[in-house]
């Protein structure tokens, strides 16, 4: 029964201020500044990409899976950065890797072709009308 109301107490002392997505945006943008002027470029650049904000978890989408120790380096002062800034304790940061659709290497002058006429359909009648053929 005490242990309950132990974490009462903590929870009711966490600071939880109403933040503004502009404000939020800004906190970000300026700890980007900050991490850049310290010579932290490499995890400065891992936050430029797109994050998602949903009540008080930022989830971070890292390219792949080699930036995830760049970030995480960077995760406990990003956190703290933002909580003092917002005052708001409960901001959370979680970071996912992103798919990246890898597509087909296009090799031969036909294989850029064919791809060009897929994207412009009006390729394909100019290509008739002239009489060209891809493979000179």
């Amino acid at each position: 029964m005490k242990a309950d109301a132990s974490e009462e107490v903590i929870e009711s002392n966490k600071r939880s201020t109403p933040y503004t997505d502009d404000v939020f945006a800004a906190a970000w943008k300026k700890f980007i500044e900050i991490s850049e002027s310290q010579g932290k470029h490499q995890e400065a650049l891992i936050l430029k990409d797109e994050y998602a904000k949903e009540e008080h978890t930022i989830t971070v989408f890292i390219a792949n899976e080699a930036l995830e120790p760049s970030f995480e380096k960077l995760r406990t002062d990003l956190l703290e950065y933002l909580r003092n800034e917002l005052k708001n304790d409960h901001i959370q940061l979680r970071s996912v890797i992103k798919e990246i659709e890898k597509q087909k290497m296009l090799y031969t002058d036909k294989e850029k072709f064919e791809h060009l006429k897929r994207k412009y359909p009006a390729l394909k009648d100019l290509q008739e009308k002239l009489g060209l053929d891809p493979e000179f």
